[in-house]
């Protein structure tokens, strides 16, 4: 059996962070922290195969740490889906703008969310 995906999950809500745990926890090896600082932080001592970065976020919104993410060229890669309640298309466009790879809008279905990780992740398993 292959290890487990690694995904950081970034977002300031607890109860964003337990659906997304919820959803995940059983398939892949998730770390959820509460903003883009700590996002950053803890990209530097691991890197993810996959980050879940919410847009508004105290500290460090995530289209901030989106852009540094993509400027370190230790990170630029790692693929970034974009969370956000922010669901017109200027906050799409702007985390895309950003690096994110997608961008999901709240509320979304679990199922929507594990085939949207499964789309990065487990097509590239090897």
């Amino acid at each position: 059996m292959s290890k487990k995906h690694y995904i950081l999950s970034a977002d300031d809500e607890p109860m964003n962070q337990f659906i997304i745990e919820l959803a995940l926890s059983d398939m892949y090896e998730l770390v959820c922290v509460g903003d883009g600082q700590q996002c950053i932080d803890s990209v530097r001592e691991r890197r993810p195969d996959l980050i879940l970065m919410d847009a508004k976020m105290p500290n460090m919104g995530g289209f901030d740490a989106c852009r540094l993410i993509r400027a370190n060229p230790e990170t630029a890669d790692v693929n970034i889906i974009m969370i956000s309640a922010l669901a017109s298309a200027v906050s799409t466009s702007e985390g895309l703008s950003a690096g994110a790879n997608a961008y999901l809008s709240k509320p979304f279905t679990n199922q929507a969310l594990i085939e949207l990780v499964k789309s990065f992740l487990d097509d590239n398993q090897g």
